[in-house]
């Protein structure tokens, strides 16, 4: 009896999908830089030491070479390019990714009023993992633009940014941070951008089938617009919660997760009022903002047929408020629906979010998800932010 418990178990390990891209993660209503308990390529981004699960990969994401916006973000609309491979190497496992610019640094570059030029870009980030009886993971990220002396009466831009990530897989216990080194930018309009030392620090640990999390993060930075409009920038962000993941059948996972984030952004330079530079997405380009939210998520993912599989998610927050320096009010129209589709050729998988009609016809092809959706589903353009693994 025990052996076959042992074999079946083991079975519903087997089926369970091993797919990893950022459509994946958004589909079931997570961030695409890493879940805290969906086991996902993409977690190396929160944990490098996940890189010992995902070795021997090669894995590409689909997008715009600078996100199709001045402040280079990557987005449901307009997702960033990137891509690297994963390998095997005796005891250790390397990895080199290409593309991977930082959503955070990009957006408080934008707050303080840089344009396209003093973007992140051409980032590099080396990755090494090894098992010792407790795995280990460690991550390198370095971009570099050299002065750009070409714009006509233009000033000289150039940007640089260092990165390291740390972390350990050790039994039920996962701990793991982030420190940025060096992060300071000029655009070619003449605005400069200078931060300080981040960090985010973060764990998981599962008990009786649950992952419980939590992670603590500040970044801090200064800057000034071409125009002269100074900027003290920071952001601090507290997230706790538990996530579960249930085997209904051999099939199919039901993905379940509740958690509270705690914002607090201040940005001297930034607009005084929600609206414009300031929204509940974009927090560094207010002058105050305050958020308190709890948002519960609900996913399932299903095996269709050998080459097929379906996922998809609902969000909601069940509470919720929100100040700028003049409003506190609940955060509005918070349910959502993603959806999304893994294409199965032997080793190589295809993942996509699957699009939705975008209600005011506008952006590329109207498939700007993300936007004003009226949920009808597109058969010319079937998947947006398109990501391809191939595991070797």
């Amino acid at each position: 009896m025990r052996k076959q418990l042992t074999v079946a178990l083991g079975l519903a390990v087997l089926a369970t999908p091993a797919f990893a891209t950022k459509a994946r993660l958004q589909a079931l209503g997570e961030d695409v830089n890493g879940s805290f308990y969906v086991n996902d390529n993409r977690n190396i981004w929160l944990n490098p030491a996940q890189v010992n699960n995902h070795k021997d990969l090669v894995t590409f994401e689909w997008g715009d070479t600078n996100s199709g916006s001045a402040s280079h973000l990557d987005t449901t609309a307009a997702p960033r390019a990137e891509g690297g491979v994963y390998r095997n190497a005796g005891n250790l496992v390397y990895g080199l990714h290409l593309g991977g610019a930082s959503n955070t640094s990009n957006a408080f570059r934008a707050a303080a009023g840089l344009g396209a030029t003093g973007m992140e870009d051409n980032n590099i980030d080396a990755f090494v993992g090894g098992d010792s009886g407790i795995k280990w993971g460690a991550n390198l990220g370095y971009a570099y633009t050299h002065k750009d002396e070409t714009p006509a009466g233009g000033e000289d831009a150039h940007q640089e940014s260092l990165r390291a990530r740390g972390g350990i897989v050790a039994g039920d216990l996962q701990a793991f941070g982030v420190l940025s080194l060096i992060n300071t930018a000029t655009d070619t309009a003449g605005a400069e951008f200078a931060g300080d030392i981040g960090y985010s620090l973060g764990a998981t640990y599962a008990l009786q089938g649950n992952t419980l999390f939590a992670n603590w993060g500040q970044n801090k930075a200064e800057g000034e617009s071409a125009g002269g409009t100074r900027s003290d920038i920071e952001l601090r962000q507290v997230q706790i919660g538990a996530g579960r993941i249930t085997r209904l059948n051999d099939r199919a996972n039901f993905f379940s997760r509740i958690s509270y984030t705690d914002t607090k952004a201040e940005n001297e330079g930034g607009a005084v009022a929600f609206g414009g530079a300031c929204t509940t997405a974009f927090q560094v380009g207010c002058n105050k903002y305050k958020s308190a939210i709890v948002p519960v998520v609900l996913g399932l993912e299903i095996e269709a047929t050998s080459w097929l599989t379906f996922r998809g998610s609902v969000t909601q927050s069940v509470w919720s408020k929100e100040q700028d320096k003049n409003n506190d009010r609940p955060v509005r129209n918070t349910a959502a629906v993603n959806a999304g589709a893994t294409l199965k050729f032997g080793e190589l998988s295809v993942d996509g979010v699957i699009g939705n009609t975008d209600a005011n016809g506008t952006g590329a092809n109207n498939t700007a998800i993300g936007t004003a959706n009226n949920g009808t589903l597109r058969t010319d353009v079937l998947m947006t932010r398109v990501g391809v693994n191939y595991r070797y």
